[in-house]
């Protein structure tokens, strides 16, 4: 191999690692370096579990991440098995009647479902994509989420993500933002579907997609704030 191609090997590795293909970590250990130091917040100090799958919408997963890093809270993606996990973009093109899907990013989860001590961590988010209909199936994750739900603690769940919620626990009565397609499911288990940006349900943050994530984490990381 010649010394110009080794060069360019080299920065595509190192371009690869601050998006996500090395992990998480090479993308923090990147932003210390070039981030001044802020001033303490309710925020800085706390830790965060990202739940993915499988194919979760790699927009939503790498923006609650980062949003989380650029507050000092440390995010924790976990995943079935700690290991690089393929994510995926979902998108709509007019001429379809539903979102169309495509491979994306990648990201290395920190840790597997079976390893969580849910008690370790402020708060849970849980990305869509088809990640949810997946992890859903897991019993730990259930366990997870259902030890949020009962105390009350900051979660929140985009797109299909509140297919998690409603499998680990009930929620007859409570406001459900989320991915119109599963409008019918949320309702039938009793939820009141909204049709907006977010929702704020208690300590329950919902939102209908990326698109919506600018409104989406700004609520959750204030209910975050406040536990």
């Amino acid at each position: 191999m010649s010394a110009p191609e080794s060069k360019r090997l080299s920065r595509r590795h190192l371009v690869a690692a601050s998006l996500g293909t090395l992990g998480v970590a090479s993308a923090a250990t990147l932003g210390t370096a070039a981030q001044p130091k802020k001033a303490p917040t309710p925020l800085r100090g706390k830790k965060v579990l990202v739940c993915i799958g499988e194919f979760s919408e790699g927009m939503e997963t790498y923006y609650m991440v980062y949003r989380l890093m650029e507050e000092g809270v440390r995010p924790v993606v976990a995943a079935a098995k700690a290991k690089t996990v393929q994510m995926v973009v979902h998108d709509f093109d007019p001429q379809y009647s539903n979102y169309t899907e495509k491979l994306g990013y990648l990201i290395k989860a920190d840790v597997a479902y079976q390893d969580v001590r849910p008690a370790d961590y402020h708060g849970l988010l849980i990305p869509g994509g088809r990640g949810p209909e997946e992890i859903r199936q897991d019993k730990k994750v259930r366990e997870i989420v259902g030890h949020f739900l009962d105390r009350n603690l900051p979660l929140g769940a985009m797109c299909h993500g509140p297919q998690v919620v409603y499998a680990a626990r009930p929620i007859r009565g409570r406001k459900i933002a989320a991915y119109c397609g599963i409008r019918a499911d949320l309702e039938l288990a009793g939820a009141v579907f909204v049709d907006a940006p977010v929702v704020v349900d208690g300590a329950l943050v919902t939102s209908r997609g990326w698109p919506d994530l600018p409104h989406f984490m700004p609520a959750f990381l204030k209910v975050l704030s406040a536990k």
